[in-house]
């Protein structure tokens, strides 16, 4: 815990379900109202990045698909790595 007292490392399935069932009730948004609301001791930060990266039910896991694979090679031959040295120039 933190000076804050505010809860680090990893979550909880009791965590998770309670930020879950916060969305359902309230919506995406308002990030500075979700840990108030659903009950966590987490910061409005972790509540987001949790939510975004992990419990969004329209999240991808997994392998790509085939024509996804397809797609990412055409654009690497077409493109090349150009997008990187972009980012390095500005450096």
């Amino acid at each position: 815990m933190s000076s804050l007292g505010v809860r680090k490392g990893s979550w909880t399935d009791e965590e998770d379900f309670l930020l879950r069932k916060c969305i359902d009730k309230y919506g995406e948004g308002k990030w500075h109202l979700v840990p108030i609301r659903a009950g966590l001791n987490r910061c409005r930060k972790s509540c987001r990045l949790r939510w975004l990266n992990y419990l969004r039910p329209h999240i991808k896991r997994g392998d790509f698909e085939q024509d996804e694979v397809d797609l990412i090679l055409r654009l690497h031959k077409l493109l090349g790595n150009r997008h990187a040295s972009l980012c390095f120039d500005k450096i």
